[in-house]
């Protein structure tokens, strides 16, 4: 089984910021999220994976679908 975490250590994990990269620019982390987006081939359209890095900064600007 695994390890049971209290509500305080998740808390804590959760609230460290080992391991976290932090925007110089709007001070908040940047997060990995994948886009999944359609790409056209001879019989229709595939799903195409592809993975960015998002904060405050250009959070509107990818959700909007501006800089797939």
């Amino acid at each position: 089984m695994g390890k049971v975490k209290s509500f305080t250590a998740k808390l804590a994990h959760e609230t460290s910021n080992e391991g976290k990269v932090i925007c110089p620019v709007c001070n908040t982390e940047i997060k990995r999220i994948k886009l999944i987006t359609n790409k056209k081939q001879s019989g229709g359209w595939t799903p195409q994976n592809e993975y960015a890095k998002i904060c405050k900064c250009n959070e509107a600007d990818i959700l909007s679908g501006k800089n797939l």
